[in-house]
C-alpha cells in the first residue's frame, strides 16, 4: 500500500509539475504594434518640401497682421459685426495649412504626403525579443480613424507574418488609440482572432475637452482653472525666463481668485471673447486645423453634434462639406459613442485591455470644469474611461471617501486624488503622477511586460499608482515609483487669503528688488 501510495504521490507531483510548466508556457511573448500619436509623422508638400512641422514662425505671423487685424476688429466693436476681423485674421493663417488640410470630402488634398509610412520591408522577422518599436505603424495622421483603420489591420497581418505569430498586442498613444478603437469596432471578427491585448497611454478616444470648446464654440473662463494654469506655467515652468515676474504675476493671480475677483475676470474674458467668437472660430477652423479629421474625432461625444453645427451650420455649408462630415459622422456614430461597450464585448471574448492614464497637470482654462486635472491635454476622467478625479491642487473630499465602498478603496491613490473605481477596468488601469502628455518613455518597457504577464494592479511591483520622479515633461530621468500619502503634494495646498497676502507681499519685494538693483528682465 505504501508504494503504491508513493507512486500516486510521484504522479500527482509530476503532473503537478508539468501543469506549471504548461502554465508557464502561456506567458507566451508576443509582439506588439505600435500605434504612434498625430504629429508624430512629418509631412512633405508634393515637390518633397516639408511642410509640417510648419516652417514659417505661427507668432511672427501673427504679429505682422497684428495691425490690420486690430483695425478691423475695432471696427468690429463698433458695428458688433466681426466678420470682416474674422476674414482678415484667416486670411493670415490660412497659408500656412494650405497644403496640409484635407479636401472637402476628408482625402488628403494637393500630393502631399508622409515621411514615413509602414511597409513589409521595415518589418523584421523576428521570434522573440520583441521590441515595442519593431512593427511601429506609421500612417497619416491627419485623416479619420475609420480610413486608418483598414490599414492598421494590413499592418497587424504584416506584423503576423513577419512573427510567425497569431496573435499580436496593440499599444495605442492618444490619437493613436482613436485609430485602434475604429479598427476594433470595424474589423471586430479580425481582433478577435488575432488581438491578445490593448493597450492605451493617455487615451483620446473620449476627446479632449479644451479641443471640444474650441470646435463647438462653448468657451468658458473660469478664475480656479486660470490660476492654476498660471501658477503652473509661470511660476514652476517659467515661461516668462524671468522667475521674480512670474511669481509675481501667479501671486496677484491666487490673491484675486481668493477674494473672489478673478470669478469676475474670468466672466468678463468669456463675456469679451464671446463677442467675435462666432465670426472668427468657425471661418479659421475650416481654413486650418479644422479640416484635419483626426481633430474631429477628438471632439468629446457629448459636444460633436454641437460642433458640427457651430462649424458646418449652414446649408450651403453642410452641401459644401458634405463628404468630410460623413467621414467624421462615421466615427463619432460607428466608433466613440460604442467604444466603451466595444471594449467590454471584446474584453469578454478575451481580449485584455490595459490603460496607462497621466496626471498632477492643470487643464487648458478654456472650458467649464477645466479645474479638474489630467495630463496637460487630456482629463483623467477621458483617459481613464471614468475615473474620478479631485480638482488640480485638491484632494476627494471627506465627504466622498466616506461613501467609497470598502471593497473599492483600495482602488483610492494613496496622495487621495485618484478614484479608479469608476473606470472602465479598474484593475488593468494604472495611473502615473507627474508625467506629461507627450512622454512616454517609462511606460513602454512595462507596458510590455504588464500584458505578457496579464498583471493587474495587485501585483507588489507595479502598483495602480506610480509617481514619476524625472523631469516632468522630458526624457531626464525614467523613474517609477509607488507613489505615496508623503508626496509634497498629497494634500490640500495652503488655499488661504493670509498665505496668499504672505506670497503676494515676498513677491512683490522681490520684484521691486530686482528693478532697484537693475537686474529685472521684464517678459517683452
Amino acid at each position: 500500500m505504501k508504494k503504491i501510495l508513493t507512486l500516486l504521490l510521484c504522479f500527482i507531483l509530476t503532473f503537478f509539475m508539468c501543469s506549471v510548466a504548461l502554465a508557464a508556457d502561456t506567458d507566451e511573448e508576443l509582439p506588439t504594434v505600435y500605434v504612434i500619436g498625430a504629429h508624430k509623422n512629418e509631412i512633405y508638400n508634393a515637390e518633397g518640401e516639408t511642410i509640417y512641422p510648419i516652417g514659417t514662425d505661427i507668432g511672427e505671423s501673427v504679429k505682422q497682421a497684428l495691425l490690420p487685424c486690430l483695425e478691423k476688429f475695432a471696427a468690429g466693436m463698433l458695428t458688433d459685426d466681426f466678420s470682416d476681423y474674422a476674414e482678415e485674421f484667416n486670411g493670415t493663417m490660412a497659408p500656412l495649412f494650405e497644403e496640409l488640410i484635407l479636401d472637402k470630402n476628408g482625402n488628403v488634398s494637393n500630393g502631399s504626403y508622409c515621411r514615413f509610412h509602414y511597409t513589409t520591408e521595415s518589418f523584421p522577422s523576428k521570434s522573440s525579443g520583441y521590441s515595442v518599436w519593431d512593427y511601429r505603424f506609421w500612417y497619416d495622421w491627419r485623416t479619420s480613424p475609420t480610413d486608418t483603420a483598414s490599414e492598421l489591420k494590413d499592418c497587424i497581418d504584416l506584423a503576423l507574418a513577419a512573427s510567425g505569430k497569431d496573435k499580436v498586442q496593440l499599444i495605442g498613444r492618444c490619437y493613436g488609440a482613436n485609430v485602434i478603437a475604429a479598427y476594433l469596432e470595424l474589423y471586430k471578427e479580425h481582433a478577435k482572432a488575432h488581438i491578445s491585448d490593448v493597450c492605451y497611454y493617455s487615451s483620446s478616444v473620449l476627446g479632449i475637452d479644451f479641443m471640444s470648446a474650441l470646435f463647438s464654440g462653448d468657451i468658458y473662463f473660469d478664475d480656479v482653472a486660470i490660476n492654476n494654469f498660471l501658477n503652473y506655467y509661470v511660476t514652476h515652468k517659467n515661461i516668462l525666463d524671468d522667475e521674480v515676474t512670474g511669481e509675481l504675476i501667479a501671486a496677484i493671480a491666487e490673491i484675486l481668485q481668493q477674494v473672489k475677483v478673478l470669478g469676475i475676470t474670468g466672466d468678463a474674458l468669456t463675456a469679451f471673447v464671446n463677442m467675435f467668437k462666432d465670426d472668427l472660430l468657425p471661418t479659421v477652423l475650416r481654413s486650418s486645423f479644422g479640416r484635419w479629421l483626426s481633430y474631429w474625432s477628438m471632439v468629446t461625444p457629448e459636444k460633436y453634434e454641437q460642433a458640427r453645427e457651430y462649424v458646418f451650420g449652414t446649408d450651403e455649408l453642410k452641401k459644401e462639406y458634405a463628404g468630410f462630415i460623413k467621414k467624421a459622422d462615421h466615427f463619432y456614430y460607428t466608433v466613440q459613442r460604442n467604444a466603451k461597450n466595444t471594449m467590454k464585448e471584446l474584453n469578454g471574448a478575451g481580449i485584455n485591455f490595459y490603460n496607462f492614464t497621466k496626471y498632477n497637470f492643470p487643464e487648458i482654462p478654456l472650458y467649464e470644469g477645466a479645474s479638474t486635472q489630467g495630463d496637460s491635454d487630456t482629463s483623467v476622467f477621458r483617459q481613464s474611461f471614468g475615473a474620478t478625479a479631485a480638482d488640480y491642487g485638491t484632494v476627494l473630499s471627506e465627504d466622498y471617501l466616506s461613501k467609497v465602498s470598502p471593497e473599492s478603496k483600495k482602488f483610492i491613490s494613496p496622495d487621495l486624488k485618484i478614484d479608479a473605481s469608476t473606470c472602465l477596468f479598474p484593475e488593468h488601469t494604472w495611473f502615473v503622477k507627474n508625467l506629461h502628455h507627450d512622454y512616454f518613455g517609462p511606460l513602454q518597457n512595462i507596458s510590455m511586460e504588464i500584458m505578457r504577464y496579464d498583471m493587474t494592479v495587485d501585483n507588489y511591483r507595479l502598483p495602480q499608482f506610480l509617481t514619476h520622479t524625472g523631469n516632468t515633461d522630458d526624457t531626464n530621468g525614467d523613474n517609477l515609483i509607488p507613489t505615496t500619502d508623503t508626496d509634497e503634494d498629497a494634500h490640500t495646498p495652503h488655499n488661504d487669503i493670509i498665505y496668499s497676502l504672505i506670497r503676494f507681499l515676498k513677491a512683490i519685494f522681490s520684484f521691486f528688488t530686482k528693478i532697484l538693483n537693475g537686474g529685472l528682465k521684464l517678459p517683452f
